[in-house]
């Protein structure tokens, strides 16, 4: 990986959005995650985690500010990033960079794009010299997946958002651009429980969860059977990516966040009154006391069973290779989330 790129790409983002506490509660998560039990070589985890955990959704909720004209912008932008997931592209993006590096007047979704490219490259090129190209291959399609569907999804989310402010007219002309369908409008579940259990399954993605562990993977320096374990684990059905995108996603959406257009809460509440997610979102006014109470509670119902899901999944393969540093990945995932869902940790 090229040191100096990657270091500049993660400097633009840095100095253009969130702000220096919320860089910092998301530099602590990535290093107890995934820094101390993968032990990358590199900043990967930071790359992948801290890094692209952070920009990638704010990038989105950037444009929403457009109105209708954000639609094209966030297909867009999920097409971009996806461009840079896939080897050959990103290789061409990066040959055109790396004599001269990033210009004094890069954007936040040109470094963005910059750390996809290096993560996509340099992964592949370390499985392939400590693994096998099948290995490097395998990385490949998962981690193309893991970005698809993460972004796929944050691109829904900012999309309703988005639609929540349109004259119905313009809605109908939006969706399709979208991918959203007309039973996308509305929780098919009745109560608040089961509506959080189904935000976590059609949007647990936008955690970064599987973009995060498959992006620090490849720079893991454990043995090279452990690492293709994990991955074998993480891309196996059942797998353990999507519990973990769905602990990662519940965890700070305890904290209830009125400023965003839909997450846990929000949904929850459309499908406890039966209502469309649009109307919700546009009628806003959610009291954060009681949806920080209610989704404590949550927390509290459906993070032990998730974390019994991962065991489970980790136990039925015995001794393999990769089981050991996968059970500490959940375990430690899962106590520091329990630690971070009883406090307010997403600021900027």
């Amino acid at each position: 990986m090229n040191p100096e790129l990657l270091q500049s790409a993660r400097q633009v983002i840095r100095h253009q959005a969130r702000t220096p506490g919320y860089w910092a509660a998301a530099d602590r998560l990535s290093q107890l995650w995934l820094g101390e039990t993968l032990r990358p070589h590199s900043d990967a985890h930071l790359a992948a985690g801290a890094d692209l955990g952070s920009i990638i959704d704010w990038l989105y909720e950037e444009c929403m500010e457009a109105g209708e004209e954000a639609i094209p912008q966030l297909v867009a932008l999920t097409a971009r990033f996806q461009e840079m997931a896939r080897l050959e592209t990103a290789e061409k993006a990066l040959r055109h960079l790396e004599p001269e590096g990033l210009g004094p007047a890069a954007t936040t979704e040109e470094a963005t794009c910059v750390i996809i490219a290096l993560l996509t490259t340099r992964g592949a090129a370390e499985l392939s010299r400590r693994g096998s190209a099948a290995l490097a291959s395998h990385w490949l399609e998962a981690w193309a997946d893991a970005m698809e569907q993460q972004n796929l999804q944050q691109q829904r989310i900012c999309g309703l958002g988005v639609l929540a402010r349109l004259a119905p007219d313009a809605r109908s002309r939006c969706m399709e651009a979208l991918a959203l369908r007309p039973e996308d409008l509305a929780p098919r579940s009745t109560s608040f429980s089961e509506g959080v259990e189904e935000f976590l399954a059609r949007y647990g993605e936008t955690s970064a969860a599987a973009v995060t562990l498959l992006g620090t993977l490849p720079f893991s320096t454990l043995p090279i059977e452990e690492v293709e374990g994990v991955l074998r684990l993480c891309t196996a059905t059942p797998g353990l990516l999507p519990p973990m995108a769905g602990l990662l996603r519940l965890a700070p959406d305890v904290d209830f966040d009125a400023a965003e257009a839909l997450n846990t809460g929000v949904f929850a509440i459309a499908a406890e009154r039966r209502r469309g997610l649009l109307e919700v979102i546009a009628e806003g006014g959610l009291s954060k006391p009681d949806l920080d109470a209610r989704l404590r509670e949550e927390w509290a119902r459906h993070a032990p069973r998730m974390l019994g899901t991962l065991r489970e999944i980790v136990a039925s393969r015995g001794a393999e290779a990769g089981t050991a540093p996968a059970s500490a990945i959940i375990d430690r995932l899962f106590h520091t989330l329990e630690v971070l869902a009883t406090r307010t940790w997403k600021q900027g």
